[in-house]
């Protein structure tokens, strides 16, 4: 009969707790400015996609500057206090302050 100090072959479950304690990636992708430049990066995409369909290139520019404006607005808003903090913290849907 094993040892009861001896593990179990096979995998063990984790005894990580910091991950835990960090709560979802230390709030990775829970910002308004997250939100806000992955969204409008997605939406010019789409922009660009059915002007290509339809080949119209004032469309496919729109959609360029729709890319171009949200991926600016997310480092911009992050600035402003609308990014997520490195530390563990829980998201309010509230602007924190830079630090």
């Amino acid at each position: 009969m094993p040892d009861d100090a001896t593990p179990a072959p096979g995998p063990q479950p984790s005894t990580d707790t910091d991950h835990a304690a960090a709560g979802s990636h230390g709030g990775h992708g829970t910002s308004v400015a997250a939100w806000t430049a992955s969204l409008g990066v997605t939406f010019g995409a789409l922009i660009v996609c059915v002007a290509m369909i339809f080949v119209l290139y004032w469309l496919i520019a729109v959609g360029v500057a729709v890319i171009v404006v949200a991926a600016v607005s997310g480092p911009v808003l992050a600035r402003a206090g609308y990014g997520a903090t490195s530390g563990a913290t829980e998201y309010t849907g509230q602007a924190r302050a830079v630090r």
